[in-house]
């Protein structure tokens, strides 16, 4: 969180960028002073006035120049790299145009385009002229791209520039600049770093309580790093009162979670609870305004700020370990709370906004029947902390296995799951020993017959049925229901009375294949010339998509998107594109289902976007059931389903299932029979439960892999046909279906009947 050297310049000299030329000025100036604050979704809606009133050339460069420095502070990166290209092809002064071309330069180092760079910085200081503050905030830029023993040297020389600058405030903010980079070097650059923060803090002065609490802060924060926990604690105290001061919620956070640890160390424990709870409050407050950025199926929320919440988790469970009574299992609540708003955020993330995820409180345990426990893993450094309730009562089970030696096994047995590998079941066993275990005697001694798991991370990407006791398969013994939160989904009973069910499937793909995003179907011609299918190692014919999702969520080629323009001209390559796309097992999936429920059918041609809207809104359907392609990729917008014609994604389906048909009598089920999420990316699962909550549906069913056509086809029937059954619920039939795969020989390895999740409501 620390400073980024261009944009400080920008923000410093951009205090006096204009006079007060009418209301064109005092939005683009009260955006600057937002953006300052990084409340960024204020700054843009500042900058949106400020854009409608601009008038002149200068004006209309100016709001461009600094939205694309917005939107780079939310890493929206092709958004800024446009704006910022308009300013500088603007017109504009030459000291402004050297203030975007470095920041656009900034932006290209971060995405690691160096040599695009370092041009751009060069040309930067040719415009620079002989502002010194300006000079200064280019050279820090150009001193990240060299190695660290240069990097070193740099830095020091610009160290003794910045007693040139007369403005204590930008003397202060290059300080905090070059002291972050320098810390960045480690012992090497310590005493440059301790020298730089000290400095600023002395320029930065009372009347400046930002940069003073960002200076403290720093300082802090060398102390910390060296044990020194006293000193830390004084300074740290000092930069959250500054903070506070000026509501800096941005600072205090940070400043809040370095309170806490250091509270911690020294076993204040009621002072550690108090500043990670007030940093949680501050993260909440301005949640909309922290950037998310994707890396390897991680997001930068969770990395980032997931320990702040993990660690207020991790001291409520040791404190709930010394407790007893009701006091126990408050703390053991708290910290589940605590952990719930991890999940809650990066749902919202996954499905693009915080609007999109709305949480009952009291919507899974306390509606919970008496046969049903909720499991909720709760992955720390150093143990697995289980979480059981049914109910009222919570029990609390401790298991010494580290995150990272257990998320490793997990992926490890989700790779070998979904390859229909032998070395599944020990590691299968072995998770059993970790998550069920231990709490297997509370679930007899309650009698529980359904367990809904609310697994985390890795464990997402681990079908609950498959774990092993040595003698049993999970399935065999409990009903079972995954929720990606403990109150993001309503339980209900299924009304089985006058069930309405909607049939679609697509067996035959139509000009869908022409609608399809270019980045799927780039790397689908990437992987031409094959079968129909992925690599299954041997296994009978899946629905597995041509093309594994990995290639289709990467960055953009252009050279591949030029290439598939091309190839769909070509007729052969055309047909080939729907041979891979067929699912023929879904013919004979839909006709058993069409003789075994009362339905609506829409099957290949008559299943066309306009045709599904159309047939959804004509009654308020209790089941949809989609046989088709279902892609769920990174994000709510890498993932949808394919109608004969077109594509379905997330925010079609929400539209047409939370319609005003459905808002007294919601969808009770939504089925995905052959959906498809990104292997190893914990985030895809998501994509079910996303579905469900975007729709407004009580329950999903999906797969966590492609699924075998013969599987398919006879779970289904067999779910349906349980679920018929006067007093069976959603996550019991499902059971029933499971069971009945699992004991012909030739089905009985978890590749076949595993995948298939209910998320949502299990009754």
């Amino acid at each position: 969180m620390g400073c980024r050297p261009l944009i400080l310049v920008f923000l410093l000299l951009s205090r006096l960028a204009f006079g007060a030329d009418g209301n064109f000025d005092s939005f683009l100036n009260e955006g600057k002073t937002h953006l300052r604050q990084s409340q960024y979704y204020l700054t843009l809606d500042d900058l949106q006035s400020a854009q409608k009133l601009a008038v002149t050339p200068e004006q209309q460069t100016e709001v461009k120049g600094v939205l694309g420095l917005t939107h780079y502070q939310m890493r929206h990166y092709e958004q800024a790299d446009t704006f910022l290209r308009q300013a500088i092809a603007g017109v504009g002064k030459p000291m402004d145009r050297a203030r975007w071309t470095a920041t656009l330069a900034e932006l290209q180092s971060n995405r690691g385009r160096s040599e695009d760079a370092q041009g751009l910085y060069s040309e930067a200081l040719k415009l620079a002229g002989n502002d010194q503050q300006l000079i200064i905030g280019i050279r820090l830029g150009q001193a990240l791209l060299m190695p660290p023993e240069q990097r070193l040297a740099e830095l020091a020389q610009i160290h003794g520039m910045l007693g040139n600058l007369a403005d204590p405030v930008e003397r202060a903010g290059s300080l905090l600049s070059l002291g972050t980079q320098a810390k960045q070097l480690n012992a090497a650059g310590l005493k440059l770093a301790y020298d730089s923060f000290d400095q600023a803090r002395q320029a930065a002065g009372t009347q400046q309580p930002r940069l003073l609490a960002e200076s403290l802060g720093n300082l802090a924060q060398l102390y910390e790093d060296q044990k020194r926990d006293d000193d830390a604690l004084r300074l740290n105290r000092q930069a959250i009162a500054s903070a506070q001061s000026i509501e800096a919620r941005d600072l205090l956070l940070e400043l809040e979670w370095r309170q806490g640890r250091l509270a911690r160390n020294q076993q204040h424990i009621e002072e550690a609870l108090a500043a990670y709870q007030h940093a949680i409050e501050h993260i909440e407050a301005i949640r909309q305004d922290i950037p998310v950025e994707y890396h390897n199926g991680r997001s930068s929320f969770r990395e980032v700020l997931e320990p702040v919440y993990l660690g207020l988790a991790d001291l409520l469970l040791t404190q709930a370990g010394q407790q007893s009574g009701e006091a126990k299992a408050a703390s053991l609540r708290r910290a589940r709370e605590t952990v719930e708003l991890i999940k809650q955020s990066e749902l919202e993330d996954f499905l693009g906004g915080r609007c999109s995820v709305h949480s009952s409180k009291s919507a899974l345990l306390e509606a919970v029947e008496p046969s049903t426990a909720i499991i909720y893993p709760i992955l720390l450094p150093d143990r697995l902390e289980l979480l059981v309730s049914s109910g009222r009562e919570i029990r609390q089970y401790t298991q010494p296995v580290s995150a990272a030696v257990l998320q490793k096994l997990a992926q490890h047995l989700a790779r070998s799951l979904r390859k229909g590998k032998d070395d599944a079941k020990p590691m299968a066993q072995q998770l059993y020993r970790w998550l069920i275990a231990p709490i297997e005697p509370w679930l007899q001694q309650h009698q529980i017959k359904t367990l809904v798991m609310v697994p985390d991370g890795v464990l997402r990407l681990i079908p609950p049925a498959a774990l092993h006791d040595g003698a049993h398969y999970l399935i065999e013994n409990y009903a079972l229901a995954v929720s990606p939160g403990l109150t993001l989904f309503e339980p209900a009973p299924l009304q089985q009375r006058d069930l309405k069910v909607l049939l679609v499937g697509m067996s035959e793909p139509g000009s869908v294949v022409d609608h399809l995003p270019r980045i799927f179907l780039s790397a689908m011609a990437g992987a031409r010339g094959g079968a129909r299918g992925v690599d299954m190692d041997n296994m009978p014919r899946s629905r597995a998509l041509p093309v594994s999702l990995e290639e289709s969520g990467g960055s953009r080629n252009l050279d591949v998107e030029r290439d598939v323009e091309r190839l769909m001209k070509d007729p052969a390559f055309h047909q080939q594109i729907k041979e891979e796309l067929s699912l023929p097992g879904v013919a004979q999936e839909i006709d058993s289902l069409r003789r075994l429920i009362p339905n609506s059918l829409l099957m290949n041609e008559s299943f066309s976007v306009e045709a599904f809207k159309h047939q959804v809104v004509q009654e308020p359907y209790s089941i949809v059931h989609i046989a088709s392609h279902g892609v769920f990729g990174k994000t709510a917008e890498t993932s949808f389903v394919m109608a004969y014609d077109n594509v379905i994604n997330i925010d079609d389906l929400e539209q047409l299932l939370k319609s005003e048909k459905f808002a007294k009598q919601p969808v009770e089920l939504l089925t995905l029979s052959a959906c498809q999420t990104a292997e190893g990316d914990d985030r895809a699962p998501l994509g079910l439960s996303g579905i469900a909550l975007k729709a407004k549906v009580r329950s999903a069913l999906g797969t966590l892999w492609p699924v075998s056509d013969e599987a398919a086809s006879l779970l289904m029937a067999e779910f349906y046909k349980a679920l018929s059954q006067p007093g069976t619920s959603k996550a019991q039939a499902l059971r029933q279906a499971q069971i009945v795969l699992l004991k012909q020989e030739k089905l009985a390895k978890p590749f076949y009947w595993a995948p298939f999740i209910l998320a949502g409501s299990w009754l």
